[in-house]
């Protein structure tokens, strides 16, 4: 049962969606099979002017999905769960790309099982004893979940999202597809090159000398 923190909560606290979703892929109806994370993974940030809550085990953030208007969106059409993935996370204390510590929740293995256009909302709780206590919610910006078809794919990766994964956050990285496409061009170039500048094998398996 969940009750009202304001006995238990002098200091004030605010939550910031400091990465928002913008787009995934529909992912299917199966549990553990063809997961589609949201991209990018959203980052909420909590601000409290007690640093100790930045340490506070007994935090957590549920992300729930809502349709643009807020209002939740439980079940899909087939009466499954909307979300697959983990749409509970944990704080994490971590520096920003500007080298501010702060408090983070990164939600980067929840996938929506409904086409159409959404929003997240995602409520702090807090453990105390036998009980969870409800602090406070935000709502993300509205992204839109792609058929398969129309999926215009993942994009690399944030400078955020790098600099978690920097700070051993364990998050999917993914770089953009032009570089590594270049990278496996010039790695391939070169061994072109490499195999030109050899001299020709002779049956004996010795190298030919060149004139």
């Amino acid at each position: 049962m969940f009750h009202a923190s304001s006995h238990i909560e002098t200091c004030p606290i605010r939550l910031i969606v400091r990465q928002q979703p913008v787009k995934a892929r529909l992912c299917s109806f199966k549990e553990k099979v063809d997961r589609r994370p949201v991209d990018p993974p959203p980052v909420v940030q909590l601000e409290c002017q007690r640093q100790e809550m930045l340490h506070d085990p007994n935090l957590f953030l549920y992300a729930t999905l809502v349709d643009t208007r807020g209002d939740d969106i439980h079940f899909t059409n087939q009466a499954t769960p909307s979300t697959a993935g983990a749409v509970v996370q944990s704080l994490h204390k971590l520096r920003d790309t500007e080298n501010k510590e702060g408090g983070y929740f990164i939600f980067d293995d929840i996938s929506v099982r409904q086409e159409g256009h959404f929003r997240f909302k995602f409520s702090l709780f807090r453990i105390v004893e036998s009980h969870v206590f409800y602090l406070c919610s935000i709502l993300s910006d509205t992204f839109q979940v792609y058929s398969p078809k129309t999926f215009p794919g993942m994009s690399e990766s944030t400078d955020l999202t790098k600099w978690f994964s920097d700070q051993g956050v364990r998050v999917r990285i993914r770089r953009n597809s032009n570089t590594a496409k270049r990278r496996r061009t010039t790695a391939q170039d070169m061994m072109s090159m490499q195999n030109l500048l050899l001299p020709p094998i002779q049956k004996n398996g010795c190298h030919q000398p060149v004139d």
